[in-house]
């Protein structure tokens, strides 16, 4: 309203236009076994840190030193660390060939398309780009995921576009 520019959510296709960059692979910088460390915040190693045993009288925020497969249950690419835990500031990582930063992990980011992504027929707004919580199989491009409006989503911003001028 400040700038008299309408601007919008970009829809789904002009959200994977932006993300792919000019690329065909699954992500900006590679496929689904590129080091992402140092290029976007997804679901790595440091999700061990919310393992805890709910058994133990030292049950509290602090994670177990030694966590069983029941106790660190998110799934995770633990082969690396890209140095968040949860969101992290915009432009810790890599931009895109087109200097966009984030399309990959950090926040998921909500699109102005609807769909029914696993959701089993129902209508619900796309979000796309996954998050620090998801592991890069729902980071990619071309990965969709769609949440009702009543849904309490956590992991999940959003990018307006404006139009050229």
């Amino acid at each position: 309203k400040k700038t008299n520019t309408a601007a919008t959510l970009p829809t789904e296709t002009q959200w994977e236009y932006a993300c792919r960059a000019g690329t065909a692979t699954p992500f900006w910088y590679g496929d689904l076994n590129t080091d992402f460390s140092k290029l976007a915040n997804l679901g790595d190693v440091s999700l061990k840190k919310f393992a805890n045993n709910p058994y133990s009288r030292e049950a509290s925020l602090q994670p177990s030193k030694n966590p069983g497969p029941s106790d660190d249950f998110l799934l995770k690419d633990d082969r690396f660390n890209d140095g968040g835990l949860v969101s992290v500031d915009v432009a810790k990582y890599a931009p895109n060939p087109w200097g966009l930063h984030d399309m990959h992990g950090n926040a998921a980011e909500w699109t102005n398309s609807r769909g029914d992504a696993l959701l089993g027929g129902t209508k619900g707004y796309v979000v796309r780009g996954g998050s620090w919580r998801d592991r890069p199989a729902r980071c990619t491009s071309s990965f969709r995921i769609a949440y009702r409006p009543f849904h309490p989503v956590f992991n999940t911003s959003f990018r307006i576009i404006l139009p050229a001028k």
